[in-house]
């Protein structure tokens, strides 16, 4: 679902933007400072409803600080979408097409977007909260009952807690472990599944991008693996009463990712994670287009960060494989795509961005 058009209005150091990109790749080039992310955050923010640098929409606001809008067009064959985010100190308004109180999610599955960012390293490096959010996003783009029945499993696992915390009496506990039960077996098939839809792309995109097959996400779903989560539940009621929370369920879960037989948190270089989370991506949003047709966009920040001159090869020719929209950041147009697939390149300078002369 190819962006179109941005445009936005008092968003960080951008009194305002209009930029009309190319369907398949766009690259954002500038010196330091000069906004060149600021759009990448633009294009994530209109389309996940939060912002990637800031903890609360108020932080985006440029100098006036009254407030700050960003719209974006899609289009991709008949399927056409129109999109406005705003904040103010009011309150924040999105709409959909004619839907001028729109549902974040319904914005989310209209307009899949993913980003590898300088932070992506998050992904392997630190806890599993940021493995449980990569593989629940890619479930929630293919199996259209997974929210409800994620928000099945949170509330019922709130209530459990509650009852824990309160010390209520165990029958009380008990009452809300079929529901937890049920939805937490039912949230974890979905997640591996997922995982296991991806296994063969993620090993050719390795292969591609890091010369080994040898990739494994070895998904770990929160429960002993011979027991049921009703059994795991009732077989340690009196910890959970003693702790006050549920300790097992899929809220525990956790994907153990190796690489040529190493773990990826940290015994394999930076340059080497970056390019495997790139393939993580690419083979999630394989199966992402393999379910509705739809390619995600992806957006890049600081390409050659952390990158030798052979791995920004193999990632740019990965990126001009694929066949979806793609944002990149970079100082200067980088060499590995002087040549290939028809781009657009967008110069930043002073919170001004326009198009730059280009080669196709």
């Amino acid at each position: 679902m190819p962006v179109t058009l941005l445009r936005g209005e008092n968003l960080r150091l951008y009194p305002q933007f209009r930029i009309e990109p190319n369907p398949s790749l766009n690259l954002i080039i500038g010196a330091n400072a000069a906004g060149k992310t600021s759009l990448l955050e633009a294009l994530f923010t209109g389309a996940r409803g939060r912002s990637f640098r800031a903890a609360s929409l108020a932080e985006v606001c440029g100098a006036r600080g009254q407030g700050w809008h960003v719209f974006m067009e899609t289009m991709e064959a008949d399927d056409h979408h129109r999109i406005g985010l705003g904040w103010s100190r009011e309150g924040v308004r999105l709409h959909l097409d004619e839907d001028r109180h729109a549902r974040v999610e319904d914005v989310v599955r209209a307009v899949p977007m993913q980003l590898i960012d300088p932070l992506a390293h998050r992904l392997l490096d630190e806890g599993p909260t940021y493995r449980r959010s990569f593989v629940d996003w890619g479930v929630f783009h293919v199996e259209h009952r997974f929210l409800d029945c994620w928000r099945r499993y949170q509330r019922s696992l709130r209530q459990r807690n509650r009852a824990l915390r309160e010390k209520a009496p165990a029958r009380a506990v008990r009452a809300w472990d079929e529901e937890l039960s049920h939805s937490g077996e039912e949230l974890n098939r979905m997640r591996q599944s997922h995982l296991e839809a991806s296994s063969e792309g993620l090993k050719n995109w390795c292969q591609r991008l890091l010369d080994t097959e040898a990739v494994r996400c070895e998904w770990q779903r929160g429960w002993p693996a011979d027991d049921s989560l009703h059994q795991t539940l009732e077989r340690n009621l009196e910890q959970h009463q003693r702790l006050g929370t549920t300790v097992q369920g899929p809220h525990r879960a956790e994907m153990r990712i190796t690489l040529a037989q190493s773990r990826a948190k940290g015994r394999v270089s930076r340059g080497q994670q970056k390019l495997l989370i790139a393939a993580m991506v690419l083979a999630q949003s394989e199966v992402l287009a393999a379910s509705s047709a739809t390619w995600p966009i992806l957006l890049l920040d600081d390409f050659a960060s952390e990158l030798a001159a052979d791995f920004q090869q193999r990632l740019a020719w990965a990126l001009q494989q694929y066949p979806g929209q793609k944002f990149i950041t970079a100082f200067e147009v980088p060499s590995a795509f002087r040549s290939g697939s028809p781009m657009e390149v967008f110069h930043v300078e002073h919170g001004i961005v326009s198009a730059s002369p280009h080669l196709h």
